[in-house]
């Protein structure tokens, strides 16, 4: 083969390779995605509306939604039907129900329902969820997940279980403590805490100074209210 057919023949098999690719066509959406996308902006736009509502109506809503500390207790409802159906559901391999031989192994996969199975969610607005709403959301502040927790495990039996709730600068961090036989128990659905020791060792993690940036300390149950 001569020089110049060589040229042409390499030239032939390079050529392909340098010439730009003509851009493939978007396959047209189909009709679910296009009902999917309707959906979507529909939801975005009742989204935009709603929070245009709770922003005009911010200061009506956290009137009736306010709560003086001691009236907190009112929150916690173990003997809510909402409550109860869970309770049932987290005991159903346990029947007959024995507080002293399960509780702590029902307490427990109380705790990680509410860490996994409820999302942690903050609305800048002072506004409660029942234990209904809850579990119809599936989401909650981190207050509303601690009350939910402490209603679970005194209807599961522990009538001595308290949200605790620390204020340092205006900010809350509420978690759910109870004890069981010799020692004392944290549950933190939120940040997923969860310890066991001596009364003194668990209340060591919680800093009480009153200098702290004033901060306070309380802790509430659907009986009891007691600040430190």
């Amino acid at each position: 083969m001569s020089y110049d057919k060589k040229v042409v023949c390499i030239a032939a098999n390079i050529i392909p390779f340098l010439r730009k690719r003509e851009p493939e066509p978007k396959p047209e959406p189909d009709e679910g995605t296009k009902e999917c996308e309707s959906e979507l902006e529909v939801c975005r736009r009742r989204e935009s509306i709603y929070r245009k509502i709770i922003e005009r109506y911010r200061e009506l809503i956290e009137a009736g939604e306010s709560k003086s500390i001691p009236e907190l207790r009112s929150l916690v409802r173990p003997q809510s039907s909402s409550v109860v159906e869970l309770k049932e559901k987290l005991t159903r391999e346990f029947k007959p129900y024995d507080y002293e031989r399960v509780f702590l192994t029902v307490a427990q996969k109380a705790y990680e329902f509410v860490k996994d199975e409820i999302k942690t969610e903050h609305v800048n607005i002072e506004f409660w969820l029942s234990p209904k709403d809850i579990l119809e959301l599936k989401a909650a502040d981190e207050m509303d997940k601690a009350i939910l927790l402490c209603s679970l495990l005194i209807a599961l039996g522990n009538k001595g279980a308290k949200v605790v709730v620390e204020m340092k600068g205006g900010l809350k961090h509420a978690f759910v403590m109870f004890s069981f036989g010799n020692r004392y128990y944290l549950f933190d659905p939120v940040h997923d805490i969860n310890l066991a020791g001596s009364k003194e060792i668990l209340e060591a993690q919680i800093s009480t100074e009153k200098d702290e940036e004033n901060k306070i300390v309380y802790e509430f149950n659907d009986t009891e209210y007691n600040e430190w």
